[in-house]
């Protein structure tokens, strides 16, 4: 059985021109004693999985197809140009909807195996957080060593720096997010998992050792929560989070739509035990040596830096999130707004809606049109009618609407203090060279954004005034 380089090496040593290349892509930016490490705990947690059950050989087995992937110690993202650490790699070709791997829920770190654990009993409950119980059981059977269960597993888990989160990063990484959301998101998700781990040791002073259970623990626990956790729902079973050995070890791709489930074991016999098992699919057909990929959801680059430590320059689920509302000054129907917003579950003087590299959602032009809307404006329409909304309320209500979108977005972007340009990416860190590029794709976003409302407004100024007859009102309205 080979895993990662070594199946690698063995056939670029074996073989010639195009499979040599191919096999090699994968040995970048690791080397010496270091990869030999890498690589001896890769055959550990192969080894590990095969004595329970799981068929990671490359041979046939008794009705079992050989395994179709290896693992490798580094993989290399060439599209956005980063080492993306450990991951799977096709064996050899590989049909859509092909079963990749099948692996017993009982092997995955869970909240039930937090509840069945001795050193959590009195400490996890039914009522305790998922991630709390799974990260209480991840730190206290690494502090085992030896003697855990999972010991192999836990030896390939990345280290914090590893995963490079932003809520990990320090204060020489995170001036690079200036002017971002991600920033203030990050204070956010820091000052809550300190509080989240004092509460845990206040609580417990007893059953949890502070000398074991620290936050530096803490936080490597919740690193790889965030960046590994996947949601498995069995036949048999409430959606439940899970920490899936192996199958944590593919790397994101917007682009694909490989997927994880969980499903029940067929039993051979009727005395067998009921038991669930992880089962991958693949997305699509892979050819020999490509690199598997799952999606890690739709989700714009701001938390996939907070969560997963990386961002991408060509993500299509990029967002930025822009913040308007009404003012209180001088505005006759403010009192009538705000009781009409809060009524939908908004703050008429601040909301955020998410902007996309190529539109603006109809939420926010129509908050804006209510938010705008002057009595002028509304004519004999209702302020508090959902339908009002839908359509275009008047001209100069639809060029307001622009007008704040156009505003909203120069203000934004005149948050971001002025970058460094003159530092080439190849002398920034890693945090920093991804900061930049969340950065820069946030910006893009609102540069876009103000552009297609500029447009928008010639479009609306030329537009024959039959253009703006209502339509009969429909259900679209969000405000419903």
């Amino acid at each position: 059985r080979m895993s990662d380089d070594s199946w690698a090496q063995e056939l670029a040593q074996s073989a010639g021109g195009f499979e040599a290349k191919e096999a090699s892509r994968w040995l970048k930016a690791k080397g010496g004693g270091k990869d030999d490490e890498s690589r001896r705990r890769n055959e550990a947690i192969l080894a590990w999985l095969a004595a329970n059950d799981v068929w990671v050989s490359e041979l046939s087995g008794w009705n079992e197809p050989p395994h179709s992937m290896a693992l490798a110690t580094s993989t290399f993202d060439e599209l956005e140009g980063e080492d993306s650490g450990r991951g799977l790699l096709a064996r050899r070709a590989i049909p859509q909807d092909a079963i990749l791997v099948r692996l017993p829920v009982r092997l995955c770190m869970t909240k039930a195996a937090a509840l069945a654990s001795k050193d959590l009993r009195g400490v996890v409950s039914d009522a305790t957080n998922e991630y709390v119980a799974i990260a209480l059981l991840l730190i206290l059977e690494r502090a085992k060593g030896e003697r855990s269960f999972w010991k192999d597993y836990i030896a390939v888990l990345p280290t914090v720096g590893d995963v490079a989160a932003t809520f990990t990063w320090g204060d020489d990484e995170l001036r690079f997010l200036d002017g971002s959301p991600a920033r203030a998101a990050t204070a956010s998700m820091c000052a809550k998992l300190r509080a989240e781990h004092a509460a845990v040791l206040e609580q417990f002073p007893r059953q949890l050792d502070p000398a074991v259970v620290t936050f530096e623990a803490w936080e490597w626990a919740f690193s790889n929560l965030f960046s590994r956790a996947i949601r498995l729902k069995a036949g048999r079973a409430e959606e439940f989070l899970a920490l899936v050995p192996y199958v944590d070890f593919i790397n994101h791709s917007p682009f694909s739509s490989s997927y994880v489930d969980a499903r029940d074991i067929p039993k051979a016999f009727p005395w067998e035990a009921e038991e669930d098992e992880v089962v991958l699919f693949a997305d699509r057909a892979y050819k020999q040596f490509d690199q598997i990929f799952i999606s890690y959801g739709p989700r714009p680059n701001s938390d996939l830096l907070l969560l997963y430590g990386f961002a991408l320059d060509r993500n299509p689920f990029n967002s930025v999130d822009l913040v308007v509302g009404a003012s209180a000054a001088a505005d006759p129907l403010f009192e009538a707004k705000k009781n009409f917003a809060s009524a939908a579950g908004r703050d008429v003087e601040r909301a955020g809606f998410p902007l996309y590299a190529d539109r603006y959602p109809d939420e926010l032009v129509q908050f804006l049109r209510m938010a705008c809307v002057t009595p002028a404006h509304l004519g004999d329409k209702e302020l508090d009618a959902p339908e009002t909304y839908v359509d275009v309320v008047s001209l100069d209500n639809e060029l307001a609407v622009l007008e704040t979108i156009r505003e909203a977005c120069d203000a934004a972007l005149g948050s971001y203090p002025a970058a460094p340009d003159d530092v080439p990416a190849a002398f920034l860190t890693r945090n920093q060279r991804m900061a930049r590029r969340l950065v820069q794709t946030e910006q893009r976003i609102l540069q876009k954004t103000i552009a297609a409302t500029e447009r928008k407004t010639q479009e609306m100024l030329a537009a024959p005034p039959k253009f703006f007859d209502r339509r009969e009102p429909d259900l679209l309205s969000n405000f419903k």
